[in-house]
């Protein structure tokens, strides 16, 4: 018994005098020069009824980017953006659409075709923004003028509308703006949570997601930060209400800070009002997010 004894008073000792995790400081820190590949693939599934009739619409989205710091000015860095690869399949009422900017378009097929077009002139376009350590997002130039190309490079394939209103740099910000916004903005050891809110526009539909972060695990240079999302539309959306919520996790680099590797699935209520008539639906997306520094 007093062998037992002395033993657990030996692992108590020593527990009591291991070290504490040390905080972690979590943010952009990408140096100059330094450049990073970033993906974003999206499974996206939306149910709805639409006057009396079933609706059941599959997509998935993919987009890559290169990012490089070009410099450092008074605490923002100015990044270089390439858009490297986009691809997109639509499954919708037994008919199927496919693009992938790597493989050429089917000319054969108009939907396919446009797309060609609208797609294949974003592949490789360039534009640049600045960003804080905390990860928010000053300017956001060239992206227009991106956009105002692809206008002119897919018109040649019949109407398309306005894409404008779908790809502008203020969307684009916001977009950027989700995608780095679960820095702490201070040291967090694990168990540690911080909150942001971040608010976005889709096809004319505002959403403000209140974010919960805490600090999962740190393991050697890789922290897990744990998301959970609160979706909600403003009273301002007479013509849609939204809510909905955001769970999963996102591993960073520690020293570049960078995405390396997430998973966050997000699920929306939606009731969109058009042409008098109220259209229920739901949406469920599963996000992927990758990275490396390259």
């Amino acid at each position: 018994m007093k062998k037992l004894f002395a033993a657990f008073a030996i692992v108590l000792f020593m527990v009591m005098q291991a070290p504490a995790q040390k905080p972690v400081d979590l943010k952009f820190n990408l140096k100059t020069g330094e450049s990073y590949d970033y993906a974003l693939n999206m499974n996206i599934e939306t149910k709805g009824n639409m006057g009396g009739q079933d609706m059941d619409v599959k997509n998935t989205v993919g987009i890559s980017y290169l990012f490089k710091n070009t410099g450092d000015s008074a605490g923002w860095k100015k990044i270089a953006s390439t858009i490297t690869k986009i691809a997109m399949n639509i499954n919708v009422a037994g008919m199927n659409i496919n693009y992938d900017s790597d493989q050429p378009a089917d000319s054969s097929d108009m939907i396919s075709s446009v797309l060609g077009k609208i797609f294949g002139a974003m592949k490789g376009g360039q534009f640049m923004f600045t960003i804080n350590e905390k990860g928010e997002v000053g300017t956001v130039t060239g992206f227009n003028e991106m956009m105002r190309k692809v206008t002119e490079a897919a018109s040649s394939a019949g109407p398309i509308g306005n894409i404008g209103n779908a790809f502008n740099e203020e969307n684009f910000k916001q977009n950027i703006q989700q995608s780095f916004g679960a820095y702490p903005g201070k040291p967090v050891k694990p168990g540690d949570t911080w909150t942001g809110t971040l608010h976005s526009n889709s096809g004319g539909a505002e959403m403000t997601s209140n974010n919960t972060y805490t600090l999962e695990s740190v393991d050697g240079k890789t922290a897990t930060v744990k998301v959970d999302s609160k979706i909600t539309s403003p009273d301002s959306n007479a013509n849609a209400t939204i809510n909905g919520t955001s769970a999963g996790s996102i591993k960073y680099d520690i020293p570049s800070g960078i995405a390396v590797d997430g998973d966050v699935d997000t699920k929306l209520d939606m009731n969109i009002t058009q042409g008098g008539q109220s259209i229920p639906m739901t949406t469920d997306i599963q996000m992927k997010i990758t990275g490396k520094k390259s």
